[in-house]
């Protein structure tokens, strides 16, 4: 059914959408010729033909683009932008807003092409709707432009992919295409993040932070902390194989599934992130409770096999490079002592917290309801956390807390939008995973869901739902769930 749709759609007998695209490009590449050379110009028309014609033809390679551009080892702020007049436009709003455009004309258009509704599409458009519009709010006040907003406004808006899944990936096809390849571009980063590891700070193959791990003032000399934008997918991925290796008991646990979950758990180890350690084990402890006994049993089976092939790797490991293995294993454990240390509290980049809280609390209490706009500054500069820390993105605009972030840019209102849409997700996943006949498909809802609530305890001390990397990630991981428990209520 899908494919006949897509058919009609691409076909040339379809007048009035080929005329009313025909049109809307034309109009908008003429305006944009008054800014853009025409050989810049023809570069972007070629890109966007590119993106329809795949839009139309195998949409979840335009999410799986979007991704590749966000969140995993390309730098999102090298990507050059283009000057449209009224701001800037890189390739990933095109790849956003042609999926999205489509969905619009298709539905105004085409008579057998209706709009997919989910429980989550008005939390979602709430949340996004109330954070553009206190964002104009502050713009017309002049106490944000529209170019400081622009940032932020992009990355809220990768949280729309949830729409491009559940409108255009009808079909279990193109569904196990996007998931798969989730996992791939997963294992990828992780590949390249071990490479980045073993050459070192000193060769750079990487975006993002490569730099020597330091933990309570101890320098770990020769461990290198390695955190490139696809730090997102390796944990999403390494999470997700664990609990399909668990729930699917048709197949038996492969070698080449564990290498994979190793590869990725490896990675996340690499990454140094505590708030990543900590959501992955909360995540883990929440799916051991959720799982039937048989699952159980399947869980602990491939713990004492992890722990065996573990303990031959670390052998090995510590006979053939015992200089490097050591640091490392200090360094982890070092780490990771840390979590049960209350002395931890205490560390500069935990301080570093405290001091931007203590802005931003105030900011929120002086605007409970619609928050100050995205972009918007919400401290002064403070040599405490500012000196010799040189960033790519706006720092007096930035706060490690997410939480936060939300209430700080878009009020209580948009903060209470977006938990509805998460805790609503994770409620719909815990509830009807169970009743997914294909074990594949069963266990991303599971793992989908219980992510979700990683990412809220992690966001206390990371900005997980408003950075580039992420936001995309989220958005899919909602859409995904949603159009598997569609099939299952159309089963």
């Amino acid at each position: 059914m899908l494919s006949q749709s897509i058919g009609k759609l691409s076909s040339p007998n379809d007048l009035p959408f080929q005329i009313i695209v025909g049109c809307s490009l034309g109009s908008v590449f003429g305006i944009a010729s008054r800014w853009i050379s025409p050989l810049l110009l023809f570069g972007i028309l070629a890109a966007a033909l590119l993106i329809y014609y795949t839009t139309l033809k195998r949409p979840e390679f335009v999410l799986l683009g979007i991704l590749v551009l966000t969140s995993t080892i390309i730098n999102f702020y090298s990507i050059p932008p283009l000057p449209i007049g009224i701001g800037r436009l890189i390739i990933t709003d095109i790849a956003l807003l042609i999926p999205l455009g489509i969905i619009f004309l298709r539905v105004m258009i085409e008579k057998g092409f209706k709009f997919i509704h989910t429980p989550l599409d008005l939390p979602l458009l709430c949340f996004y709707g109330i954070a553009i519009l206190f964002t104009v709010i502050a713009i017309f006040q002049s106490s944000i432009t529209f170019n400081q907003s622009l940032g932020e406004m992009r990355i809220l808006s990768f949280y729309l992919t949830f729409f491009i899944i559940t409108n255009l990936i009808r079909d279990e096809q193109r569904l196990r295409r996007l998931l798969n390849g989730i996992m791939l571009l997963s294992t990828l980063v992780a590949l390249a993040m071990i490479a980045q590891y073993l050459l070192g700070e000193a060769i750079r193959i990487l975006p993002g932070r490569v730099e020597t791990l330091g933990t309570a003032g101890i320098t770990s000399e020769g461990v290198s902390r390695v955190l490139p934008p696809g730090q997102t997918l390796v944990m999403v991925g390494f999470f997700s194989l664990i609990v399909l290796t668990i729930v699917d008991r048709t197949q038996p646990i492969s070698m080449g599934r564990f290498f994979q979950i190793a590869i990725l758990g490896f990675s996340v180890l690499l990454t140094f992130n505590r708030n990543f350690w900590i959501g992955i084990g909360l995540a883990l402890f929440i799916m051991a409770c959720l799982v039937p006994i048989p699952d159980k049993l399947r869980l602990i089976k491939m713990a004492i096999l992890g722990a065996l092939l573990g303990g031959i790797v670390l052998v090995s490991a510590l006979i053939s490079i015992r200089d490097q293995s050591v640091k490392l294993i200090n360094a982890s454990l070092t780490r990771m002592a840390t979590l049960f240390n209350p002395e931890t509290l205490k560390e500069e980049s935990l301080r570093y917290r405290y001091i931007e809280n203590s802005y931003a609390l105030p900011q929120i209490a002086s605007h409970p309801l619609v928050g100050l706009g995205l972009g918007a500054h919400y401290r002064p500069l403070d040599l405490r956390i500012d000196r010799a820390r040189i960033m790519t993105y706006d720092k007096l605009s930035y706060i490690h807390n997410g939480h936060l972030w939300v209430l700080l840019k878009t009020g209580l209102i948009g903060y209470v939008c977006l938990l509805w849409v998460l805790f609503l997700h994770i409620k719909r996943g815990v509830q009807k995973w169970r009743r997914v006949s294909d074990p594949f498909m069963r266990g991303i809802v599971l793992s989908f869901s219980i992510m979700i609530i990683a990412i809220l305890a992690a966001a206390f001390v990371s900005p997980l739902f408003c950075v580039f990397y992420w936001t995309p990630v989220i958005g899919i991981m909602l859409g995904t769930n949603e159009v598997i428990l569609r099939k299952l209520r159309m089963e």
